[in-house]
């Protein structure tokens, strides 16, 4: 673990190098930080672009392009925040029926979830959705996500020709032929998430102030939490089946577990953002209350000034938006304080 001193940053300042990889198109390409391997062609797929929207590999695209079906698949491999299938399935689906829309289009029925098991895992731990359309420049849709530890892997194909049916198993198809390696853990099978049978409520609530002893506490608590991965706050995606609250919409969504109204997490966009509420694991030795407030962007965790009681979905978001973190942990161990 390292702790250094930072410099104030805003929770939105990502600006990383980014752009084109270059690659052999004729070989297999290895992300290195996962061993997931992307060969030039999957079935009749073939890569046509591989590239990062930030550094270090941690935000990877790779296009491909089937032009006899005119068919497209792009496959994301990200960390993520609470990297749970069900969760990032069910943003993914969201995403879709927007896509559905700007391009003229309208959803034709509900969209299908189905759980399956990856090429040499051990669980039905992925899951993917297909949905057709209507109308608009395409005919159907779908999505895949696997869980890779702290990461995903997500598919995304849209057809101009192919039926929901076929698409779906032409999805399944490129997914199993991907090489993904297993978690360390064996994961549950994934379910379709369901809505939540009653909404959040919650008063505004008051802030803490900044303090140093309360980013130090929490920011360790992460580094801990990643360290032993025993422990269920380190693993999101073995924890209890979320829901989706009902103020969710297509830019974020509120999930939680059944039954406990004090946490929740933010899924914002479909690419492993979050945003999560939840009591401080080390409040006692705090000496007062706090509800604590972390982002995730890909490889940094932000930790930020605590509330007094549980937030509104609109205060988490203007404070990730326009507060300085406490504290950020990069890659789960280097820790900066922000003063």
């Amino acid at each position: 673990m390292a702790f250094a001193l930072a410099g104030p940053a805003l929770a939105d300042d990502t600006a990383t190098p980014s752009g084109m990889i270059v690659v052999d198109t004729a070989a297999p390409w290895t992300h290195t930080p996962t061993g997931v391997v992307l060969p030039p062609s999957l079935g009749p797929f073939v890569r046509t672009t591989l590239s990062q929207s930030s550094a270090n590999l941690v935000d990877v695209s790779i296009g491909y392009d089937d032009n006899a079906s005119q068919t497209t698949l792009t496959v994301y491999v990200f960390r993520a925040g609470w990297p749970q299938a069900s969760l990032w399935a069910d943003r993914l689906s969201q995403a879709m029926a927007g896509t559905v829309e700007r391009l003229g289009g309208k959803l034709a029925g509900e969209p299908r979830f189905a759980a399956f098991t990856p090429s040499g895992h051990a669980s039905a731990s992925a899951l993917r959705v297909v949905q057709a359309t209507e109308g608009g420049s395409i005919r159907s849709t779908g999505a895949v996500v696997i869980p890779a530890d702290p990461w995903l892997v997500t598919m995304r194909m849209s057809s101009n020709t192919l039926s929901s049916g076929e698409l779906d198993a032409a999805l399944l198809k490129a997914a199993t032929a991907l090489t993904v390696p297993a978690p360390k853990t064996p994961l549950p099978a994934a379910v379709a998430l369901e809505a939540c049978p009653d909404a959040l409520v919650f008063k505004p609530a008051q802030r803490g102030k900044r303090d140093m002893q309360h980013a130090i506490l929490a920011a360790t608590f992460i580094v801990t939490a990643e360290e032993e991965p025993t422990k269920a706050d380190a693993q999101p995606a073995t924890a209890p089946a979320l829901c989706r609250d009902p103020s969710s919409d297509r830019t974020r969504g509120i999930y939680r577990i059944p039954g406990e109204a004090d946490r929740y997490v933010i899924g914002i966009g479909d690419a492993g953002v979050t945003a999560e509420v939840a009591p401080n694991p080390v409040s006692g030795e705090l000496k007062r209350p706090a509800i604590d407030l972390t982002l995730t962007m890909f490889e940094r965790k932000m930790v930020f000034t605590p509330f007094k009681s549980t937030p509104t979905v609109d205060q988490v978001l203007q404070a990730v938006q326009h507060d300085r973190p406490e504290a950020v942990v990069t890659d789960g161990q280097n820790i900066e304080i922000v003063p």
